[in-house]
């Protein structure tokens, strides 16, 4: 992949096998121009890694974004709330510690805390002291949470169908679930 010195536009050579898409050794462009996006200083620097890089934090973040924003208006959730109620709901016994719903989400123990409470509030979550460490406090679900997971679930599923399966072939996805478990299980 090359990015053009001074431009802000990015460019790829697309691997073999990319079919429907542009043919083998062709450049494309890695920012829309409709959009105004660059990669800034970064973009400007002719390194695959950079490029690489930046491709994979930008699609991260458009999924976010476009999934968040359609679970919000569809659910009236924030996707990060739909994270603690994945979490949550699917762990042993139905229920996490403060500390690891924390790690789980990536968020401080205070960002947690203070997240918590705004589910608590708006009932979908509650707090329950572990039985067997009174300094430890739990997270699950009430009813009103776990039926709002199986609603959010629903319109997730929808909207990755639309703005990721759709987009891509089978043979991109089969690639992309390849490439992306590779940098999972690394030795990152």
């Amino acid at each position: 992949m090359k990015a053009h010195l001074g431009d802000n536009m990015g460019t790829a050579v697309m691997p073999a096998g990319a079919n429907d898409h542009p043919v083998e050794g062709e450049a494309i462009d890695l920012i829309d121009p409709a959009s105004g996006g660059t990669c800034g200083v970064l973009g400007q620097i002719d390194d695959e890694r950079l490029a690489l890089m930046g491709l994979l934090v930008r699609a991260h973040r458009r999924l976010s974004f476009v999934l968040g924003q359609e679970l919000e208006e569809a659910c009236g959730i924030p996707l990060v709330w739909f994270d603690v109620l994945i979490h949550v709901g699917g762990a042993p016994e139905g229920r996490l510690t403060m500390s690891k719903l924390s790690t789980d989400i990536s968020l401080t123990t205070g960002g947690v805390t203070r997240l918590v409470d705004r589910m608590v509030e708006a009932d979908l979550v509650a707090r329950s002291n572990c039985p067997s460490d009174r300094r430890s406090v739990h997270v699950i679900l009430t009813d009103k949470g776990q039926a709002k997971l199986s609603e959010a679930i629903t319109e997730h599923i929808e909207g990755i169908d639309r703005h990721l399966m759709t987009p891509l072939t089978s043979a991109d996805r089969g690639a992309l679930k390849v490439s992306l478990a590779k940098l999972v299980n690394g030795s990152c």
